[in-house]
This record gives C-alpha cells, sequence and structure tokens, in this order.
C-alpha cells in the first residue's frame, strides 16, 4: 500500500516535470517525453524510498508511533494526492 502511494506520487510529480519541459520546448518528440517520464518516476521512487527512508515514515505514522500528528501528515499526503489527481483530470498537469 505504501509503495503504491509513493509511486503514485512520483509520478505525477514527473508527469508535471515533463510536462513543464515539454511546454518549453526541450521534449518535441513523443518518444523523449515518454522516456523523460519513466526516467523521472523511477529516479524520484527510488530517491524517496531507498535515500530518505520515505516508506518508513510512512509506515511509523501508521503505527501510531509519531501520535495524531503522523495521522495528520497521512491524512494531508492523501489529501494531496487527491488534489493532484483532481488538477492532472482539470488542467491536464498536476501541479497548477
Amino acid at each position: 500500500m505504501i509503495e503504491i502511494l509513493v509511486i503514485l506520487a512520483t509520478v505525477l510529480i514527473s508527469i508535471t516535470v515533463v510536462g513543464r519541459a515539454g511546454d518549453a520546448g526541450y521534449l518535441n518528440g513523443s518518444l523523449q517525453r515518454g522516456f523523460a517520464g519513466v526516467s523521472t518516476q523511477v529516479v524520484s521512487a527510488n530517491f524517496l524510498i531507498s535515500y530518505t527512508n520515505f516508506e518508513t515514515f510512512i509506515y511509523a505514522c501508521l503505527d501510531g508511533m509519531l501520535g495524531i500528528s503522523g495521522y495528520a501528515f497521512l491524512l494531508s499526503f492523501g489529501v494531496l494526492l487527491i488534489v493532484w489527481i483532481n488538477n492532472l483530470i482539470e488542467y491536464r498537469q498536476a501541479i497548477v
């Protein structure tokens, strides 16, 4: 479950990065955009899971080790993902 949240967040971030680079004219071909998007997502997901112990922090929040602030973080992270998905549907980019 946690891996899905991390991957979803990094997919939304990579869509924004690649979209902005495409709007600036750096990525003109669809193959270049696809490669850039996948590369950005894989690198950022591996960074979040391995380097920063983001997954461990989320598990600690779920287990109640951080108290009410941990649950507030999980709630705000979920709301953030919902807002990004809504922006992706409405505005065709995750972060407006």
